[in-house]
């Protein structure tokens, strides 16, 4: 009788099986808190917020919150039933950089020196795939644009708080503490915000635009009184690029207008001893020069997995020019020679295949939306 009574209501007979429910988040809402998570964590990061409260540093807030967005990534990821996503070859050869980097940390001259550097390659390798794997969308990269964009305004500040209290390091340059306590780092962290903060303002209102262009104007007062020639270059760079790729004839003209600004500055009010004449006498230029000279030797005496990661520094002594007039530590100023230097064939071939395999894909892109 069962089955006629379901037959004639037209219904399916009710299954008592058990029942699997699987829990899944919206595709909008995956991923929401671990993005949030790395906006905070790139706040901290401009702001070095140990650095200012010393009272924080042993909490090491930086770490926790990194740490936090990677295990609510995990979890959200399960729960909206998405892969971990990689981009190839990108993602790829960025992992065997690292599994480089650790093959020859086992090799170093100062293992623990080069057990250190490959852990913050770890933790950088780290933030690179909890971005790819939360930045889905360009709502979300314009959001990290401007986080990065209003970050840089904490040491961008406080550099020119530092010059305007006199508290400067050699030849009158200013810095902050921390990530930018080098005058060199500070001037190319800041640069690079320049597109990002220009780029977040496009297709904006004209009153965002306008903030853009103020938050602008702070960074490059802030790379003008670090007096870096590498920021100085690559502040030339960015405004010619930008120049160049706008459809703007006015924008055009005001980067030409921004160029031109940069050399009477540079011609009027350089202070630094060390500029722009004079290079083959620059002591600055001579070391670094000689560094690259011996990265070279380094790669030579150990070609296959280098000194090891982070060690170039120890190595220096042992293979800085004899003619040169000091022995003391030198760092490496060049990326490609400190890690052929420090990784060997290990490490560069796929840094170098990273850094190709980025720019055509980037420049794919820049054709593709021109």
């Amino acid at each position: 009788m069962a089955g006629n009574f379901h037959a004639d209501l037209g219904t399916a007979p009710v299954s008592l099986s058990p029942v699997r429910v699987r829990l899944e988040l919206p595709a909008k809402a995956a991923t929401r808190l671990s993005y949030g998570l790395l906006l905070l964590f790139l706040l901290l990061l401009y702001s070095q917020v140990a650095l200012l409260f010393p009272a924080l540093e042993p909490l090491r807030p930086m770490l926790l919150v990194a740490l936090a967005a990677l295990a609510v990534l995990v979890v959200e990821l399960t729960l909206s039933g998405r892969a971990f996503a990689l981009v190839g070859p990108e993602s790829h050869l960025l992992l065997v950089l690292l599994a480089g980097a650790c093959v020859s940390s086992l090799t170093a001259i100062w293992m623990r020196q080069a057990a250190e550097a490959t852990v913050e390659l770890a933790k950088m390798t780290a933030i690179y795939f909890l971005m790819l794997n939360t930045i889905d969308s360009k709502k979300r990269l314009r959001g990290v644009f401007w986080c990065l964009a209003i970050g840089g305004l904490i040491p961008s500040f406080m550099t020119l708080r530092t010059y305007a209290s006199g508290v400067l390091q050699d030849e009158g340059r200013a810095a902050w503490v921390g990530i930018f306590g080098n005058p060199n780092e500070l001037a190319y962290g800041l640069v690079i915000l320049i597109p990002l903060a220009i780029s977040a303002a496009s297709a904006q209102r004209f009153a965002v635009r306008v903030l853009s262009w103020g938050m602008t104007a702070v960074y490059l007062a802030a790379i003008f009184v670090s007096y870096s020639r590498g920021g100085f270059l690559g502040l030339l760079v960015v405004l010619a690029l930008i120049g160049w790729r706008s459809r703007s004839l006015w924008f055009r003209l005001l980067m030409l207008v921004g160029l031109a600004a940069a050399f009477v500055y540079v011609s009027a009010y350089w202070t630094r001893s060390s500029d722009f004449s004079n290079l083959n006498q620059d002591l600055s230029v001579q070391q670094r020069i000689a560094t690259i000279h011996a990265g070279i030797e380094m790669f030579c005496d150990r070609p296959l997995l280098g000194v090891g990661p982070g060690c170039f520094v120890v190595a220096w002594p042992l293979y800085a020019p004899k003619d040169l007039y000091t022995r003391g530590w030198l760092v490496n100023h060049n990326t490609f020679f400190q890690v052929l230097s420090e990784t060997g064939l290990a490490g560069t071939i796929p840094f170098v295949l990273l850094i190709g395999a980025a720019l055509f894909h980037a420049r794919r892109i820049a054709r593709r939306t021109a």
